[in-house]
């Protein structure tokens, strides 16, 4: 059985002694994907709750 759960990203950066544009504070926009998979936990029905897992990451 496995959880999966998807998490939107936007973060910014900048590479200090870089010349060219990424020199510049610029952001980016991502999606991360993280599938656990194990047995069921017995009593939840879930193998690792999507919540959780959000949390951890």
């Amino acid at each position: 059985m496995r959880s999966i759960t998807t998490l939107d990203l936007q973060y910014a950066h900048r590479f200090y002694g870089f010349k060219g544009e990424a020199q510049y504070l610029h952001g980016h926009t991502g999606k991360l994907t993280i599938e656990v998979e194990d047995s069921i936990e017995s009593g939840v029905n879930l193998v690792f709750p999507c919540n959780e897992i959000q949390k951890t990451a």
